[in-house]
């Protein structure tokens, strides 16, 4: 393994460590909803280090954090889940050199519209109705929020300073 591949798979095991720990960061809801920084660990991973980083790091640590909170019927469902929310923000802001506040904007927006359709089938198929998925709409869109407040503020400047370091490196 050349030392480009030893560097990713390290990237990818702390950008899961870090999603898992953010979205140990929460207030708890009803019927099993959160409401937390993991998508904001998530989004800021995918906008500075890419898509595979950004679904890695966000499908393992969100799928970490349920195994060890027992939430079990949620890991598979997590691992997607969070897992393409990071996919789909790194696709959507991995080609531009510097994304603007704009379009990261637009990419965590569309993840977290990937994010509510995922989890409102997750929640009916673990807690067994429609109304109880329905009643958790409200806490997954104040994480998608919060997720995107600090996605848009931060990634950006991250995603230059991370950039610039590891060219200097090369």
């Amino acid at each position: 393994m050349n030392d480009k591949k030893i560097q990713t798979v390290v990237y990818m095991g702390v950008a899961a460590a870090l999603c898992a720990a953010a979205t140990f960061i929460l207030i708890p809801g009803p019927n099993g909803a959160l409401i937390h920084l993991g998508s904001a660990a998530i989004y800021t991973v995918a906008v500075v280090f890419g898509k595979r980083i950004g679904a890695v790091g966000g499908g393992i640590g969100s799928m970490l954090f349920d195994a060890l909170v027992g939430f079990s019927g949620y890991t598979l469902f997590s691992l997607v889940i969070k897992g393409g929310a990071g996919y789909l923000v790194g696709r959507l802001t991995e080609k531009d050199n510097n994304p603007t506040r704009l379009r990261v904007l637009f990419a965590t927006v569309a993840a977290s519209v990937w994010t509510l359709v995922g989890y409102i089938i997750a929640w009916r198929a673990v807690i067994g109705s429609w109304a109880a998925a329905f009643a958790n709409i409200p806490f997954s869109l104040l994480t998608s929020a919060l997720g995107i407040v600090v996605a848009v503020a931060a990634a950006p400047k991250l995603r230059e300073i991370v950039r610039s370091r590891t060219e200097k490196r090369d």
